[in-house]
């Protein structure tokens, strides 16, 4: 049986930034609305061409609505298995989580989760042997950031069997 990865990725502050200001620095992705425009974190392209070879799959995993999280996808070329949204969340007060399936943890040997918050994530507790929490630092525009070029090192040395404890 070969070795199988998943990467759930997160999108808002960890790929993207999301901007109601009139003039960014960071390079636009594209402008969702008349106020909100969606920039790009630098080297977005280069880190998902790695992750598009790297799993197995990809899924897109975000508290932001459908058609938003559709038309970041696209944009920038993630070629997703399956895209979960806020209606896959859990609502409690004013934030959502994000919900662990067990069935992730069946299906894959090891799974990595890419997210700047990994405080929104619920049911990972029992399957901290095949999860690997990847949290950037949270990206809000700065032009020189380098994040998603460490990430991918990082990514590339976590061993490739799960974590025994």
């Amino acid at each position: 049986m070969p070795y199988t990865r998943l990467c759930i990725l997160d999108l808002d502050h960890t790929l993207i930034y999301g901007s109601y200001a009139p003039h960014e620095k960071t390079a636009l992705l594209f402008e969702y609305n008349a106020y909100l425009k969606v920039c790009k974190r630098p080297f977005a392209e280069g880190f998902i061409d790695f992750l598009n070879h790297y799993y197995t799959h990809i899924i897109v995993y975000t508290t932001a609505k459908e058609d938003y999280a559709n038309r970041i996808c696209m944009e920038l070329g993630i070629k997703t298995f399956k895209i979960l949204t806020r209606l896959d969340c859990k609502q409690k007060n004013d934030t959502y989580y994000k919900i662990f399936k067990s069935e992730w943890a069946k299906t894959y040997n090891s799974v990595h989760i890419v997210d700047d918050s990994p405080n929104v994530w619920l049911n990972t507790e029992n399957y901290d042997k095949q999860i690997n929490f990847i949290v950037p630092k949270e990206f809000r525009g700065e032009v020189d950031d380098m994040e998603l070029l460490k990430l991918k090192e990082l990514i590339k040395n976590i061993q490739i069997f799960p974590k025994i404890v």
